[in-house]
C-alpha cells in the first residue's frame, strides 16, 4: 500500500448518528453533514481544501488544519462510515461506491474555488473525484497528492485477503498503527472491519489507463517514506497537463505530522499564490 495506516481517536468516537431518515431529501442532507466537516464555512471568496484520509484514518486527523488555515483556506475533512462518530455504521469495501456517493456531496458543495489533499489511500480517492469533477465541467486549483504512489502500479504485497490472525499479525509492520490498539486484542477485534475494508479498498484499486488532470498537482512526500518515495512520487507529474512540483520532507510515511508547520506553508503557498523563496 501506500498502505501505511493510522487510526484517529477523539471523544465522540463512540456516538452514533441514528436518527431515522424518512425522506432522501433528508437523508441527502444527513449524509452530506456525515461525509464532509466544516462544511458550512464553505464559501465563493476563500478555497475550499476538501482533504481525504488515509486507510484507518477519519477527519479528526486534520482537525489542526481547519484551524491553523481557517482565515484563508476553509478545510473540509472527509469522515467515512466506521471511525469515530461513525464508527457503528458499515464501512466502505467497494471504491466505486464511495466514489459514487463522495461525489454528489463534493459536487454540491464546490461554491468557488477549490482544491482536493489525499494522504496514501487518500491520494487515490482525490485522483478518482478529480476526474469526475473535470468530466462535470470543474477543475481544482490544485489536486495535492500525499505519500501515495501512481494509480497505475498495483499494491505488490496486498494483506487485505489474509485469513483474521494473519492480518492482525501483518498490521504490526505498518507506520502508524497505534500500539494501543495492536497490543489490546479485544480493540484491535473492534477496529478489524473497518481495517479490512480500508485495505480491500486501497490495495484492490488500479487503474492502468494514464488519464490526465487538467489540474496541476503538487506531489508531497516523506524522504523516508517505504511506501512512496521521492521518485515514486515524482511520477504524479506524468498526470496532468498543467503543471506539477514535487515537495519532499523528513520523515517517513507520517511525515505529514512530524512536519506540520512546513507541510501546512507550503500548502498555502500552493494555493494561494505565494512565490516559494528558494
Amino acid at each position: 500500500m501506500g498502505n501505511a495506516i493510522c487510526i484517529t481517536f477523539n471523544k465522540d468516537i463512540f456516538r452514533f448518528y441514528g436518527d431515522e431518515i424518512t425522506t432522501d431529501f433528508w437523508r441527502r442532507i444527513n449524509m452530506n453533514q456525515r461525509l464532509l466537516k466544516n462544511g458550512e464555512n464553505i464559501n465563493s471568496q476563500n478555497i475550499t481544501l476538501f482533504c481525504f484520509p488515509f486507510a484507518g484514518g477519519g477527519a479528526s486527523a486534520y482537525n489542526s488544519w481547519v484551524q491553523k488555515m481557517k482565515d484563508t483556506i476553509t478545510v473540509c475533512p472527509i469522515q467515512l462510515p466506521g471511525r469515530e462518530e461513525r464508527i457503528m455504521e458499515k464501512p466502505y469495501h467497494n471504491m466505486t461506491d464511495m466514489l459514487d456517493e463522495l461525489e454528489e456531496t463534493i459536487w454540491e458543495n464546490i461554491r468557488g474555488p477549490y482544491a482536493f489533499w489525499g494522504h496514501s489511500m487518500g491520494g487515490k480517492i482525490a485522483y478518482e473525484l478529480e476526474k469526475r469533477m473535470e468530466k462535470r465541467g470543474k477543475t481544482a486549483r490544485c489536486f495535492m497528492v500525499s505519500g501515495s504512489r501512481i494509480p497505475s502500479i498495483p499494491e505488490p504485497n496486498p494483506i487485505y485477503h489474509l485469513p483474521d490472525d494473519e492480518f492482525k499479525k501483518v498490521l504490526g509492520r505498518f507506520e502508524g498503527t497505534p500500539k494501543e490498539i495492536l497490543e489490546n486484542q479485544e480493540l484491535l477485534d473492534f477496529f478489524l472491519p473497518m481495517l479490512r475494508a480500508d485495505f480491500t479498498m486501497d490495495e484492490t484499486y488500479y487503474d492502468k489507463d494514464l488519464i490526465t488532470l487538467r489540474s496541476p498537482i503538487e506531489a508531497f512526500g516523506g524522504r523516508n517514506d517505504r511506501e512512496a518515495d521521492e521518485a515514486a512520487m515524482k511520477e504524479w507529474g506524468k498526470y496532468t497537463e498543467g503543471a506539477f512540483h514535487c515537495h519532499m520532507f523528513e520523515g517517513g510515511h507520517f511525515y505529514i505530522r512530524e512536519q506540520e508547520e512546513a507541510v501546512l506553508s507550503e500548502v498555502q503557498k500552493c494555493l494561494l499564490g505565494v512565490p516559494d523563496e528558494n
